[in-house]
């Protein structure tokens, strides 16, 4: 078949095919989608601030135009919050950008009106309502991004510990099959201890563990040396601790960089990460079922106080006034929507991922 190798598995061709068509498609998507999404929300921005003296007919008449640029806003939000999405995927920055920009469409109605510095009028209300619109797809996207990349870190961590990059002692070692991977073990119980080694080590027999003693078999020379020599070792504790060897030519901390760069050392961080990750996400949950209540009451008076300044600026009614209808529907206090929750919910995910972070930087990176 012309276009693919002798070798070549045809789903692999395929596959390929694919993802080129996704990745052309995303792309005219973000390139269109940011075009119209910057003619529609440039175009609002700018009537915004330059219709705030006119009246009449002069204001019906733009009303008119003002849903062309609300659809083009909001489907240009979209087309971009799409194409970052499959093309962006797994960039930790780019879910928090998302949210970033959404939330400052979202939340406009709360400070534009300070901006503009007197009463509004219908149309300027009009397009507040629309650029707040407009974030709704970029705060969707952004929150699926930020919840893809935590579950991505904590698969990635979870298997691989720190990078390959990272690992100078040991690297390309098999693991063995004759040790059980104890969960927190010894450096003897982890999958990548050798047998022949393990035989004659000081470590082993001692029952100590190479990272307390700052040497090992992955970057100690005389271990190797030992026990290709079948050096014999006492399987008496005491008499074993004597012959762990004392490499006096190094400093404290270069020992300990040793062991940050050592694969078993780094298997010991895997199991430490997979103990301390569900406590981490346990702890953010309890925050945030003690203090929802009162997080969650918080963030809605924060609403219905920039509701009620964009009311006194634009001259409409207070929250605490009636609604009817469709106002009734998306009223902050009493509408069926719970904003506060929903923002609530994203912070807390936001909040998740960087305690993960931190996390695998104290364990992968500062390996505490």
């Amino acid at each position: 078949m012309a276009g693919r190798e002798p070798n070549q598995p045809r789903g692999a061709n395929v596959s390929d095919q694919l993802g080129g068509l996704f990745d052309g498609i995303a792309r005219f998507l973000l390139y269109v989608g940011g075009g119209a999404a910057l003619l529609g929300i440039g175009i609002m921005i700018y009537s915004f601030f330059m219709n705030g003296g006119q009246g009449g007919q002069n204001l019906e008449q733009a009303a008119q135009y003002a849903d062309y640029f609300r659809q083009a806003g909001l489907f240009g939000m979209l087309g971009v919050s799409l194409a970052v999405a499959w093309l962006m995927w797994g960039e930790e920055t780019a879910g928090p950008i998302m949210l970033i920009v959404g939330f400052a469409l979202y939340f406009m109605p709360s400070y534009m009106p300070m901006a503009a510095g007197g009463n509004l009028n219908s149309l300027q209300t009009a397009l507040l309502e629309n650029l707040s619109i407009c974030g709704a797809p970029a705060i969707l996207i952004g929150f699926f991004m930020v919840a893809g990349d935590v579950f991505g870190r904590i698969k990635t961590r979870s298997v691989q510990g720190a990078k390959a990059d990272q690992m100078k002692y040991g690297k390309g070692v098999k693991e063995e099959r004759d040790v059980r991977n104890v969960f927190l073990g010894k450096c003897w119980q982890l999958p990548y201890c050798r047998k022949f080694v393990r035989e004659r080590c000081p470590i082993y027999h001692a029952k100590r563990t190479c990272w307390k003693e700052r040497v090992g078999c992955m970057c100690e020379e005389s271990v190797i040396k030992n026990a290709m020599d079948g050096k014999v070792i006492p399987k008496d504790m005491v008499a074993a601790s004597k012959f762990i060897p004392q490499n006096n030519k190094l400093t404290p901390d270069q020992k300990a960089e040793r062991c940050r760069q050592c694969i078993i050392y780094n298997e010991h961080q895997k199991h430490k990460y997979k103990l301390a990750l569900p406590l981490t996400a346990v702890s953010v949950a309890g925050i945030y079922v003690v203090m929802r209540p009162a997080l969650a009451d918080m963030i809605k008076q924060a609403l219905i106080s920039s509701d009620n300044v964009v009311n006194t600026v634009t001259g409409g009614t207070n929250s605490n006034a009636p609604v009817e209808g469709a106002a009734k529907v998306t009223s902050i206090e009493t509408g069926v929507i719970p904003y506060h929750e929903i923002i609530l919910v994203v912070l807390t995910l936001v909040v998740l991922a960087y305690a993960i972070k931190i996390l695998e930087y104290v364990i992968f990176r500062a390996k505490s």
